[in-house]
């Protein structure tokens, strides 16, 4: 996995758009854009980029240089569609943890309306 798509994976994560992550950064959109596509980027623009996200920049670093190694001789399509699919994933997880909470919600006000019915019994 190249350091961009680990970019994207991780503010995919956190909920950000790349309007709201390169708003943090100081910096625009279409560069959020460009630094998850390439995964190049001026290294202090990276350094913020992790800050923000909560990545270890010498990880990132690593991980893009030893996964670019696994993945020579594999095709831009193949790369991509697998970049779909982790996206995918992860949006789906989040969609699951979200209805997890309105589930969890549901059944603290359950439980608090059965504590006040047992409370005037």
């Amino acid at each position: 996995m190249h350091k961009g798509l680990k970019i994207k994976l991780a503010r995919i994560q956190k909920g950000l758009t790349q309007e709201q992550l390169a708003e943090k950064i100081d910096k625009t959109r279409p560069l959020v854009s460009n630094i998850e596509q390439t995964g190049t980027g001026n290294y202090y623009t990276l350094l913020k980029i992790c800050e923000v996200l909560e990545i270890d920049i010498q990880s990132l670093e690593n991980e893009a240089n030893e996964t670019g190694k696994s993945y020579k001789g594999t095709s831009y399509a193949t790369l991509q569609e697998e970049n779909i699919n982790l996206v995918k994933e992860l949006q789906l997880q989040k969609e699951l943890s979200e209805a997890q909470k309105t589930t969890i919600q549901s059944l603290q006000k359950q439980i608090q309306l059965l504590e006040k019915q047992l409370k005037k019994s």
